[in-house]
């Protein structure tokens, strides 16, 4: 057997070999990229409202997703220092103030650091500034905390239901009869009556 035809028989046999193994890795490299894609496009999208839950399980994805590789470097170091930052305590409103800056500020920095590796060209100003959040959404959170708020300082006895006393004839004449239409009815349910 000569040279080239070895060299075909191998051939004939590695090449289908090789081939699915490249695909396979091209695969897993497309995959990886999707999911990072998917955390960044996830980020940017939730940027203006971090308390989202969508906006916290991709924060919470960095680390599964771009720790492999060091060209990701600089977006492990800037999750890790917004990281960092987001469990430190704001005791007055100035200090919720400056702390909700620096989270801005370096929630702006994971987002470019991220933005960079992955081929989008974004500038701090445009990830920071470029948000529509409508006023309606800030409104309306802003109302279910206060009502969480509310109900938590009723359950916990730190407030009570206002209530306002009705001394109307009427009114007490009506309370009055359907309290007794009610007795009624729940003493013919039993069999009392």
């Amino acid at each position: 057997m000569k040279l080239y035809e070895i060299l075909t028989l191998v051939a004939i046999v590695l090449g289908p070999i090789l081939a699915v193994q490249a695909q396979k890795y091209l695969e897993r490299r497309r995959d990886n990229r999707n999911r990072r894609l998917g955390i960044f496009k996830t980020l940017m999208a939730t940027r203006g409202s971090s308390l989202s839950s969508m906006h916290v399980e991709a924060l919470n994805r960095i680390d599964l997703e771009f720790s492999d590789d060091k060209k990701y470097q600089k977006i492990i170091e800037a999750w890790k220092e917004y990281f960092d930052n987001l469990g430190h305590r704001a005791e007055t409103e100035e200090q919720l103030a400056v702390w909700g800056a620096k989270n801005e500020e370096l929630l702006a920095n994971l987002l470019y650091e991220m933005g960079q590796s992955l081929g989008y060209k974004f500038d701090k100003v445009l990830i920071k500034r470029n948000i529509y959040s409508p006023i309606g959404h800030a409104r309306v959170e802003r109302e279910n905390e206060l009502i969480r708020k509310g109900l938590l300082d009723v359950l916990n006895a730190e407030t009570a239901i206002p209530m306002t006393l009705i001394n109307d004839d009427e009114t007490l004449k009506k309370q009055s009869d359907l309290q007794e239409l009610l007795t009624k009815y729940y003493k013919k349910q039993i069999g009392e009556e």
